[in-house]
């Protein structure tokens, strides 16, 4: 499966400076997400995909058919390896260097394919950014090499979100603090949307986490 159908980047890649990858909800398009890009800090370059599957009101990542109840594991794989393809496409491991830093940012369904593409992949990203985000069931092949890699996750989430399940949340909320460094916020106002706070919230986390990388990770210096 191809992602790079549709790609809108928030400036040039130069190839170095640190990658952020957003993944929209259901339904969704690689526009909705750019709405993050005023937030984000200078310094890294973010690109928002187009889901893979068209649907009637936009594209999602997977599908999980009349058949299932829920999603699982196997539902979000392809949406999660295609992804992760690509991401290898362009931070790619160098036999003579690291390769560039990685943050992931998922919202709603986009969420699930983050937190799954860490469990196929636990060294391959950084850090996760969720929102609004669910899990699909059953195990992934990383996820005993995530118990001791446990990379820094920041998940969001609105206290009135009718959208996710209450047995979603439960299940990210099981899943998560044994497999990641994980810093939760809880938005008593705010429900299933990318709303400013989410996404200011967001520029936030990746500005430190931006300061705390190595300054090779960071990319070349700003012009003066």
């Amino acid at each position: 499966m191809n992602v790079e159908k549709a790609a809108v980047w928030s400036r040039p890649d130069d190839g170095v400076a640190p990658l952020v990858v957003l993944l929209h909800g259901r339904g969704g398009t690689e526009q909705d997400l750019t709405r993050l890009f005023p937030f984000l800090p200078d310094d890294v370059v973010a690109v928002s995909l187009r889901g893979l599957l068209p649907r009637p009101d936009g594209f999602s990542w997977f599908s999980v058919g009349l058949d299932a109840r829920e999603a699982t594991a196997e539902h979000v794989a392809p949406a999660a390896d295609a992804v992760l393809a690509w991401i290898a496409d362009h931070a790619p491991t160098g036999e003579t260097a690291p390769r560039r830093a990685v943050a992931v940012v998922g919202y709603s369904q986009g969420g699930a394919v983050a937190v799954h593409m860490m469990r196929r992949a636990p060294l391959a990203l950084d850090t996760l950014v969720l929102i609004a985000a669910l899990l699909g069931t059953g195990d992934e092949p990383g996820d005993d090499e995530l118990l001791d890699v446990r990379p820094p996750v920041y998940w969001m989430r609105g206290l009135r979100d009718e959208a996710i399940t209450l047995m979603d949340v439960q299940r990210v909320a099981y899943f998560l603090p044994p497999h990641s460094r994980l810093t939760t916020a809880e938005h008593p106002l705010l429900g299933h949307d990318l709303s400013d706070t989410f996404l200011a919230a967001t520029g936030a986390y990746l500005a430190r986490w931006v300061e705390a990388l190595p300054r090779p990770s960071r990319g070349p210096e700003p012009d003066a």
